[in-house]
């Protein structure tokens, strides 16, 4: 223990000086780089001394530094707040929690109760400028699930990280105990969101720097457990500045690394899986009784033997048996020897998220659920309200699979039926949750639907709508009967168009006018015999993990600067009602086949001449004014689309229905020149003819 002491006097030694030191921990508000100075004064003490003896001659320090030609220094970045003085630090102690692959982890505590987390590097091969570059990196990385690097210092002797201290500790230490300690239980739902955590962790990482951001280290010392028990990653982005030949926890390392500049992201997924394996098996990788977990779970050749590499604790609760196979599938999946038939972070993440949802397909509605509060939450409203267990007890229909979600018709015991949406990949936090529900909820419209109640959990979010017993405007549009799709005359359509405008124009109003629905789509309209369109799910996109353009479930109704779902606007809603007014129009999907290839309907439109706008491309009843109404909607450029009331107004002028009394509240929209739309069009199929 002395040793331990001596060393962390040394630490202590080549960063402190009293007044600097104020300044570092108190004046926080300038730039995220240098905030303060301090000297190695290493070489000036015995490191015998007791620790509160380096406090008591600062005209000696002060001469120590003026003697000094340059003055090494200690950067804070700049949303560090810290919670004790100066004078705490003089009567700190500190213990060592271990010695890793980069280098020599402390826990310090001060005399108030506040603890940090100190890394003191190995030797590194780079010079300050690169130190201080990759330190801005590192440091500017904020995420719920990566340990923010509060502070730095860079001598000519030592080379120190500061980070928060985690007072659950290190997912090992979780699984595998201290020393001479006897293991604790860790139940499934922990060790689901440790992966679950870990995993976003670093894909957040991997966004980073352009997307080329590598950990380089993964294991489980180096995840710890943040107040909510999930996995939060620390050491970041240490293996490209540290002259380290040989991996020490070879175990956790891809086969391709032999050193630590061969570390990538590909590394860092099999590192991942390897986690994965371990919160499985309970087995460690390192250490004295290290277990080669990717030889043992791929050398198992029947289910009697996938048994026993379980850890016996997860065996006794048969209900998530299943659970546990998925994610053994994710880390066998991870730990492949081909680099490119390794998921992207990303896609890990997708594939945990399902890891305790009920299947897709499945007929009922979960009966699993992990809730943070035990009951549906009601907007005030709402009427009929039932309880939770009256939901789980429902009869349920899958109506369909979307972007965002599956949904079902769910009859109650009672005889009512209501529609619940449940939702996949939502990353915000219950709070935020709660609020946008708040803001979706006072929505009262004939032409938006109406949500009820919602439900969040750890496993399952979940909203509740009243059920429209009415096909979508997709089914009427092109569901075949027979050989002939739905006749809807042009008064229908009309209305149609008309009513879904009025809908998304006062979700646009929602939010003081920032609300966005973000996926309008002829599936999420619904027909209505009384109001004619219900158009439903709207304001998801913001709760959820971004998706690309190309792996929606109906790109084209999307327009060009949309390239995944975080990126929606009110502009880019009023492009997709344009595509289904095409629809409407054409009677024909939002995307066509053209020459051998598929395209999109706006293309389509745009590639058929002017005068040939009868009765290829318009149905006989309908009338060229719609049309270019949807042609406008669905401009190239985002800053020619009218806005949603525009849009109600011009609609409503075209089929003389009775403006509503939203529709004089907007300004008339000044249709483009004839110049601006052969630009907007040129601009339109410039991507085409680009080899």
């Amino acid at each position: 223990m002395s040793a331990i002491y001596d060393n962390w006097e040394r630490l202590v030694a080549a960063v402190l000086r009293k007044q600097q030191l104020w300044e570092l921990f108190h004046d926080h508000s300038r730039s995220p780089s240098i905030l303060s100075e301090a000297s190695d004064f290493s070489s000036s003490f015995n490191s015998s001394s007791p620790l509160h003896d380096l406090a008591l001659d600062f005209s000696r320090l002060g001469r120590i530094l003026r003697s000094r030609k340059t003055t090494p220094r200690l950067a804070l970045f700049s949303d560090f707040s810290s919670a004790f003085e100066v004078e705490d630090v003089f009567l700190a102690s500190a213990d060592l929690l271990g010695r890793g692959t980069f280098g020599s982890t402390y826990t310090v505590a001060m005399e108030n109760g506040v603890k940090i987390v100190v890394k003191r590097l190995k030797s590194m091969n780079i010079t300050e400028q690169e130190l201080r570059s990759q330190m801005e990196i590192v440091g500017n990385v904020r995420h719920e699930n990566v340990a923010a690097l509060r502070a730095y210092y860079s001598s000519e002797d030592e080379r120190l990280m500061l980070y928060d201290y985690y007072i659950d500790g290190s997912v090992h230490a979780l699984l595998h105990g201290q020393t001479g300690q006897k293991k604790s239980p860790v139940d499934w739902e922990t060790r689901r969101r440790i992966a679950i955590g870990a995993a976003k962790g670093i894909s957040a990482i991997h966004t980073q720097n352009g997307g080329k951001l590598v950990h380089g280290n993964i294991k489980a010392s180096n995840i710890f457990l943040n107040p909510q028990q999930y996995g939060c990653v620390s050491d970041l982005g240490l293996s490209t500045m540290v002259e380290t030949i040989f991996m020490g926890t070879a175990g956790c390392y891809a086969p391709e690394v032999k050193n630590a500049r061969d570390v990538s992201q590909a590394s860092d997924v099999y590192s991942f899986g390897v986690l994965l394996l371990e919160l499985l098996t309970r087995k460690s990788p390192a250490g004295p009784k290290a277990v080669d977990l990717v030889k043992l779970v791929t050398s198992v050749k029947s289910k009697e033997r996938a048994a026993k590499v379980f850890d016996a604790e997860l065996l006794t609760y048969p209900q998530i048996r299943d659970q546990a196979v998925k994610m053994l599938q994710i880390g066998i999946t991870c730990v492949s020897k081909s680099v490119k038939k390794r998921p992207k972070m990303s896609e890990v993440v997708k594939m945990l998220a399902g890891i305790g949802v009920m299947n897709p397909e499945s007929t009922m509605i979960p009966q699993n659920l992990v809730p943070l509060y035990k009951e549906l939450v009601f907007i005030e409203d709402a009427n009929p309200k039932f309880e939770l267990e009256d939901l789980l007890r429902a009869s349920a229909e899958v109506l369909g699979k979307g972007t965002f979600g599956t949904c079902y018709k769910a009859k109650l015991e009672n005889g009512n039926t209501v529609l619940v949406k449940r939702l996949k990949d939502v990353i915000v936090t219950f709070e935020d949750f709660q609020q946008h529900m708040k803001v979706i909820g006072k929505m009262r419209h004939q032409n938006v639907a109406k949500l009820m109640a919602y439900y969040f959990s750890g496993d399952e979010k979940l909203l509740v709508y009243d059920y429209y017993d009415k096909p979508s405007i997709s089914d009427l549009l092109h569901k075949k009967t027979g050989t002939n799709r739905t006749f809807l005359d042009w008064e229908t359509r009309l209305k149609i168009a008309v009513s879904a405008a009025r809908g998304v124009a006062h979700i646009h109003r929602q939010d003081g006018e920032k609300l966005v629905h973000g996926n309008i789509k002829s599936s999420n309209v619904f027909f209505d015999g009384q109001n004619y369109s219900i158009v439903s799910d709207a304001g998801l996109a913001k709760l959820m993990g971004p998706i690309r353009r190309s792996a929606v479930r109906d790109p084209h109704y999307y327009p060009p600067e949309v390239t995944d779902t975080s990126e929606v606007s009110q502009a880019s809603d009023v492009y997709s009602f344009g595509v289904l007014l095409l629809e409407l129009v054409s009677g024909r999907t939002s995307s066509q086949t053209h020459g051998g290839d598929v395209i999109s309907l706006v293309n389509w439109i745009h590639s058929v001449v002017r005068q040939e706008w009868t009765p290829e491309v318009i149905d006989m009843e309908l009338r060229r004014q719609v049309l270019q109404v949807g042609v406008d909607c669905v401009a190239f450029v985002s800053g020619r689309r009218p806005r949603m009331p525009q849009v109600v107004r011009m609609l409503e002028e075209i089929s003389g229905i009775e403006p509503s009394d939203e529709s004089g509240l907007e300004d008339r929209w000044e249709q483009p020149s004839m110049e601006s739309r052969l630009e907007d069009l040129l601009e339109d199929l410039l991507p085409s003819l680009t080899p």
